[in-house]
């Protein structure tokens, strides 16, 4: 009975793996390019090209190539750690495709070869591929670019309609944001100080995050999801502390 029960595991197990790779097998060029969330469809059908962790992290190392001038043996060791996306890829970030076969096209114009070693690369790992891939989410009000002063303004504007719907306590929030960008896809952290208990603090940080959806994007970062805007609520305090 037990070995009846493992080979019909087994089995399941194969086929769910066959039919993530054939998923794969299927997916639009583009996407396989851009993987796992690095294009925005639009309501026209439109693609929009945007940054991922991955492509963040090939900037980077193409920048310290550059500058230490090491060449070949730089982008050799970028490709062993599992950065390696062309040049010509990272420069169509912001871009803007008609349809998403004009993006296949364009992509496989200038990274045909890398884009078929890529989908070799995804349909090995097939089923762990789309479940990274499921992380990703971006909001409907989603913008590519980010200041300091944007994201403090709507923050303490979302402060202001919560408190305004009660759903947190009105009370005086001081707001201050830190950007980090030490991969080179910069995300922005939030910190709210407030007279508040633990409890509230902690709730009061639940809403916004809920209140911050349409505007936040998640990106896959060593295959955890990390939001672009992420905001904490503590104590008074001393600030920088």
């Amino acid at each position: 009975m037990r070995g009846l029960r493992h080979r019909l595991l087994s089995s399941r197990t194969k086929e769910r793996r066959q039919a993530a790779a054939d998923l794969i097998d299927h997916l639009p060029s583009y996407q396989v390019a851009l993987w796992p969330d690095g294009w925005e469809l639009d309501p026209d059908g439109a693609v929009r090209v945007r940054d991922t962790h991955a492509m963040a992290e090939a900037r980077r190392w193409y920048v310290l190539a550059g500058r230490n001038q090491a060449g070949a043996a730089a982008y050799g060791l970028m490709a062993r750690q599992g950065v390696s996306v062309p040049q010509a890829v990272l420069a169509l970030v912001g871009k803007r495709f008609a349809s998403e076969q004009v993006a296949s096209v364009a992509l496989q114009l200038v990274a045909g070869e890398w884009i078929r070693q890529r989908r070799r690369e995804l349909r090995s790992a097939a089923p762990e591929a789309l479940a990274a891939r499921t992380q990703a989410w971006s909001g409907s009000r989603h913008r590519a670019v980010w200041d300091e002063d944007a994201v403090a303004g709507l923050v303490a504007e979302l402060v202001r309609a919560c408190a305004a719907e009660r759903l947190i306590p009105n009370a005086h929030y001081r707001i201050g944001v830190r950007a980090d960008d030490g991969y080179g896809l910069t995300l922005w952290r939030c910190r709210l100080r407030v007279a508040l208990d633990a409890y509230a603090r902690a709730r009061a940080a639940e809403v916004l995050a809920l209140a911050l959806i349409p505007w936040n994007r998640a990106v896959v970062r060593d295959g955890a999801a990390v939001p672009i805007l992420s905001v904490e609520v503590r104590g008074p305090g001393l600030r920088g502390r």
